[in-house]
């Protein structure tokens, strides 16, 4: 018979989803995830079967818990046009506070996506949800006489999600934030 877990093991998946976002995939070690969690390598194994297996759950943590709840934050409810814009801002606000560590989906896709079906699969999912989200929104703008009837929100959503991507891209490089200003006003551009 398996022994009880004997940690939390939402907050396993957060530490190691930090530990991930701040070195990227391969560069965090077992010792590093054992670090972050607390647990012994067993136990992470044990747990999660392997690096790559718990990475995959942590991507499927990170899609559940950060990019579903900045959708449910901003964009399913209120202003959407207002929504929409802090949606982006929200995004940046790591980069503003000088940590930046950008989009732990978009620093994967990077790094692994060409090469990982399984994590481009993941990938796929947090993307979805993002572009569903916007989606949403730019109806309910519609809806609300926001937006013209003939937007179509779809379209408009993908556009929404490439410039989101490369904003996140962006953020990573750069020292400056004046290139923010500019973004957010192609941003503005597609939404009014």
């Amino acid at each position: 018979m398996p022994r009880p877990k004997a940690y939390d093991e939402e907050k396993v998946l957060d530490a190691a989803m930090l530990c991930f976002w701040h070195k990227g995939y391969c560069a965090t070690s077992m010792k590093d995830l054992q670090g972050c969690t607390g647990l012994t390598a067993g136990s992470l194994y044990n747990s999660f079967g392997s690096k790559d297996s718990l990475f995959l759950q942590v991507l499927d943590h990170y899609i559940e818990k950060i990019v579903a709840g900045r959708v449910e934050r901003f964009l399913s409810s209120g202003d959407a046009i207002d929504g929409i814009e802090r949606y982006f801002y929200d995004s940046f606000q790591a980069r503003v506070d000088k940590d930046c560590i950008g989009c732990l989906l978009v620093n994967t896709s990077t790094e692994l996506g060409p090469h990982d079906e399984a994590v481009r699969a993941k990938l796929a999912v947090g993307s979805r949800v993002s572009a569903e989200g916007i989606k949403k929104a730019l109806i309910r703008a519609q809806a609300a006489g926001q937006l013209p009837i003939n937007l179509d929100p779809k379209l408009q959503a993908a556009h929404l999600g490439f410039l989101m991507s490369g904003m996140l891209v962006t953020s990573k490089y750069t020292d400056s934030d004046r290139w923010m200003n500019t973004a957010m006003g192609v941003v503005r551009s597609l939404i009014h």
